[in-house]
């Protein structure tokens, strides 16, 4: 065990998925870090309140942020299992009261993944004026071993905001089947972002992103950047259902194919009922340009590096 209280193979696959390592070292930063059913570590600061418990499988989180309060550092949670074999499942609600304003990082790893099932279902809760960013980062591994499962479910009250990313671009990702559905009252936004490159045959991703604009002056935005590479299979969909007046969305799916059976399929969705509301979408599904593989080549990358810096590029 590391000094952060986390596994060394945690904190190897957090640096790996581009964390800042200070956030493993401060003290002072609000924490949750969890293996399989076990909480090993919890660090709480004023103006948040965290409550677990335990059971066979996995952890019930609750978190909230106290109303009116702006939490400036960032809440970092890890979830993880160190077995090759197993199951874990998290459940977490969080409630962002009455104008108050937070940063949620969130690492989930399965370093030695060769048959685990990950199961995670969230619920987001924010109040009147708050205000979250929550990003979500991923590692699987490298053996296609992972099968992952996490759904969120996020109500957003008058004026309030959500930026949401779910990043997986590092390991391969073995069967990922993600939910998130949101409902905005008025002047809500939301705006979820999905990154994902899968690189095998085994990699089988499922992306289903929803947004319910029920409130007057409600905006959302979805984009789900992803890439089947070497058969991998990618299916992206973005739904956006706008109710009321003044309600603005758009859903943007981009995906890339590289490689013999690898299949993307994007499927953007949008329902409007309101005359005064209005959702647009793009969708597309390319494959890298010859002429930019050639230019970074005669840079000195290989082609797989090539290819690697230019999906990156795209996804980001």
């Amino acid at each position: 065990m590391s000094k952060s209280n986390l596994p060394q193979e945690f904190l190897n696959s957090a640096q790996k998925c581009n964390f800042d390592k200070e956030l493993f070292k401060k003290e002072d930063i609000p924490h949750l870090y969890v293996e399989s059913n076990k909480v090993l570590s919890l660090g709480q600061i004023p103006g948040i309140k965290v409550i677990t418990k335990t059971f066979r499988q996995g952890v019930k989180i609750k978190l909230i942020v106290l109303k009116g309060r702006e939490i400036e550092k960032p809440i970092f949670f890890c979830f993880g299992l160190l077995q090759k074999k197993a199951k874990q499942i998290i459940l977490p609600e969080i409630i962002l009261e009455e104008n108050s304003k937070a940063k949620i990082f969130t690492h989930c790893t399965f370093p030695f993944a060769l048959n685990i099932t990950h199961t995670m279902k969230a619920k987001l809760v924010l109040k009147k004026g708050a205000q979250l960013i929550y990003e979500e980062r991923h590692y699987h591994g490298d053996y296609f071993g992972a099968n992952v499962l996490p759904s969120f479910e996020a109500i957003l009250e008058k004026e309030a905001s959500l930026e949401n990313y779910f990043i997986l671009n590092q390991g391969t990702v073995g069967k990922l089947k993600i939910n998130f559905k949101a409902k905005l009252k008025e002047k809500a936004i939301s705006e979820i972002t999905t990154r994902i490159i899968g690189k095998g045959e085994k990699d089988d991703i499922f992306i289903n992103d929803k947004i319910i604009l029920e409130g007057e002056n409600s905006r959302s935005l979805i984009k789900i950047r992803a890439a089947a590479v070497d058969g991998g299979k990618v299916f992206g969909q973005g739904e956006t259902i706008a109710l009321a007046k003044n309600a603005q969305g758009h859903v943007d799916c981009q995906e890339i194919v590289i490689g013999k059976k690898s299949i993307c399929r994007a499927v953007p969705i949008v329902e409007v009922k309101h005359p005064e509301a209005r959702i647009t979408h793009e969708a597309s599904v390319g494959k890298i340009s010859q002429k930019e593989l050639e230019v970074l080549m005669t840079r000195g990358l290989s082609e797989k590096e090539a290819i690697d810096f230019i999906i990156r590029g795209k996804l980001d």
